[in-house]
């Protein structure tokens, strides 16, 4: 389990450096915040959203969308993996 969360994870870093060159700049870590450091915005958001439907098959409802789970890389992952599961 642990290995699939760092895979999740740095495919999320990977997307993240490659749409944000913001946060590629900063460097990606599990604890890099999202929408608190104004990386990322609203439209960014939803760039992420396709991106996490088309890479891991995750598919968000309206109550996903907690700032919670936005919170950092690995806030994001551990979302993800909870979907999967």
């Amino acid at each position: 389990m642990l290995a699939e969360t760092m895979d999740v994870t740095d495919d999320i870093a990977d997307f993240l450096k490659e749409r944000f060159p913001v946060l590629a700049a900063r460097g990606v870590t599990p604890a890099t915040p999202l929408i608190a450091s104004g990386a990322i915005d609203s439209l960014g958001i939803l760039d992420l959203v396709a991106f996490l439907g088309e890479r891991f098959g995750v598919e968000l409802s309206d109550e996903d969308f907690d700032p919670d789970n936005f919170e950092t890389v690995g806030t994001l992952a551990a979302f993800v993996e909870r979907q999967r599961a």
